[in-house]
């Protein structure tokens, strides 16, 4: 497992996800005990949106997640949320990908563009 240098600043969308682990045991009467679950109990999760990309730059973050997708971290900045760089997972080694092609006028007989939009999420490594 490797970190890949990861520049996303092709990104259109982004959501900020934050939950905690928490453990919880209720006793009959209505009672409830929480504690924290282990040392870093804080998750982010980060969902992300890319712009429509052309294809030098859709094959450079397909590489990329492919190689996040089986085990390696990713190495990013994400602003706003982040200033600093962190090591990313790829959420259940999954993304989408998906196509469009720019329309076309009557006549034109050449081939049209097309463009591909990225969705993912990403979870922080380590979460202090």
């Amino acid at each position: 497992m490797a970190d890949v240098n990861f520049a996303i600043d092709l990104i259109s969308n982004t959501q900020e996800r934050m939950t905690h682990r928490v453990r919880k045991f209720g006793f009959g009467d209505g009672y409830e005990q929480i504690a924290a679950d282990g040392i870093n109990t804080r998750l982010v999760e980060y969902d992300l949106t890319t712009r429509p990309l052309k294809a030098a730059d859709a094959n450079t973050i397909r590489t990329a997640l492919d190689q996040a997708a089986v085990g390696d971290y990713l190495l990013c900045t994400l602003d706003p949320f982040s200033t600093i760089q962190r090591r990313y997972r790829l959420k259940d080694s999954s993304y989408t990908r998906q196509f469009l092609v720019q329309t076309s006028d009557a006549n034109a007989t050449t081939q049209r563009e097309s463009y591909e939009i990225y969705q993912f999420t990403l979870v922080e490594a380590y979460a202090n």
